[in-house]
């Protein structure tokens, strides 16, 4: 009866049926979970079923319909589509560590410090930081007690003590502004393009996925045009206009 239901919906114009989507962890908590009350409202007949890998997969020989994941491990023979926009890095250590360590001025000074690293499920390989030195990418490989496969871990393991982290300053910020972090190396922080929903490059994509890529395309024009009226507000403000 379900089945009949969803041929109805689409032959009716309405996408409908289960789209099936890969992402990471950080991805999820990044971009997606703002994305999907509002899909839904707008797409009452579509299910979505998210499985999380923290390592880069083929989603096509796995049976899943798109992706999400930063662009430089997004294959060449893909769509993408950007979910958000640019995301910038940022270190963050707790109070209780920079009691008993100082705080590294420069990249340099991580060899001194206990990192809480990242190993790549897929690729089994350490991550390295990466961060812009005299105008350059440079990447360092650090050392530290703790090593996880969970891209989320990192900054729960700073607010404990364990180590300085790698995170994204979306989801440092809030710590940050609390005191329960405080951000170091902050003028070396690189800003990466982003996430981006990607899938085959097919003419006879399903309705579901277009609807979830027209979704994500206007949410990101609109989250454009916020940011946008927000820096001319604060520029108004500053000069004293307005």
């Amino acid at each position: 009866m379900i089945q009949a239901g969803e041929e109805l919906n689409v032959l009716q114009g309405r996408p409908a049926g289960t789209l099936r989507l890969n992402a990471a962890r950080v991805s999820i908590a990044m971009v997606l979970q703002q994305v999907f009350a509002g899909f839904f409202r707008e797409h009452p007949h579509v299910q979505i079923e998210l499985t999380h890998h923290e390592g880069f997969i083929d989603i096509v020989e796995r049976g899943f319909d798109a992706g999400i994941r930063m662009s430089e491990s997004v294959q060449q023979d893909m769509v993408a589509v950007p979910l958000g926009g640019p995301v910038t890095m940022a270190v963050v250590g707790s109070p209780a560590y920079f009691e008993r360590f100082p705080a590294p001025r420069h990249p340099n000074d991580l060899a001194l410090h206990n990192c809480v690293r990242f190993r790549g499920a897929g690729s089994g390989t350490v991550y390295k930081w990466e961060f812009e030195v005299d105008g350059r990418p440079v990447e360092y490989e650090v050392r530290g007690s703790l090593t996880t496969s969970d891209s989320l871990f990192g900054v729960e393991a700073a607010l404990e003590g364990v180590g300085l982290a790698y995170t994204f300053e979306q989801l440092a910020e809030p710590h940050v502004r609390a005191k329960r972090l405080r951000r170091v190396l902050t003028e070396f922080s690189p800003t990466f393009p982003g996430f981006y929903l990607y899938f085959p490059s097919r003419h006879d994509q399903p309705t579901k996925l277009k609807a979830l890529v027209e979704y994500v395309t206007r949410a990101k024009t609109v989250q454009s045009s916020r940011r946008t009226g927000h820096r001319e507000q604060r520029t108004a403000s500053d000069s004293g206009g307005g």
